[in-house]
């Protein structure tokens, strides 16, 4: 494969989850989404739940970030705040992923933490506003009256804790090799392209 490991970031709602899924299956790789949280629950001794509050509330983790690395290396917890130690915990995880062979990783900044690796393609699943109030009430069941703020508290989220540990725009294009819009060519297509990249079929 050219590129071992697809890390793909995505629009609440656009399908990225899915894309993903359905890539790492065809490809024959595994795809790890909920379980780099889990992992790192683990590793924090807490529960994912707990995580999830962290990562919606984070607002600025990149100064910690920047220097925790080195200080959690040598078992110094100390100074720590918990949204600092969430990124690096789910920092390690990644690592450990994609140590481990061809994967596909879903979200939590997955492609910045590897952004040094060549083999590693990174992918930005968007969507038109339409397309992702439909879906998110068809596919994940989310009451009609409650879709809009739905798709504004997930993307908000994801955007916060991005931009948090990375120091970018979560959506900024420069971020990413390809960025996929499923409302406009479907999920199928997506992972047609994707799949055609990782094994090298077509120029990224």
């Amino acid at each position: 494969m050219k590129y071992r490991i697809i890390a793909i970031e995505r629009e609440y709602a656009s399908g990225g989850n899915e894309v993903g899924e359905r890539t790492a299956e065809r490809l024959g790789i595994p795809c790890y989404g909920q379980e780099v949280l889990n992992r790192a629950a683990e590793q924090l001794h807490t529960v994912p739940e707990r995580l999830v509050h962290l990562e919606e509330t984070t607002s600025n983790s990149l100064l910690y970030s920047l220097g925790m690395a080195a200080r959690m290396a040598i078992g110094e917890r100390d100074g720590l705040s918990e949204e600092g130690a969430l990124y690096v915990a789910e920092e390690r995880v990644i690592r450990d992923m994609a140590l481990q062979g061809p994967c596909v990783i879903v979200g939590r900044c997955a492609g910045w933490i590897l952004r040094d690796r060549p083999d590693v393609l990174r992918v930005f699943v968007h969507a038109s506003r339409e397309y992702r109030l439909k879906r998110a009430e068809e596919v994940y069941q989310v009451p009609k009256q409650e879709v809009e703020n739905t798709l504004k508290k997930y993307d908000r989220r994801r955007a916060n804790f991005y931009r948090a540990n990375t120091g970018m725009g979560w959506d900024d294009k420069n971020g990413y090799h390809l960025v996929l819009d499923s409302s406009a060519i479907g999920i199928d297509e997506c992972i047609n392209i994707i799949s055609k990249l990782a094994v090298g079929d077509v120029p990224c």
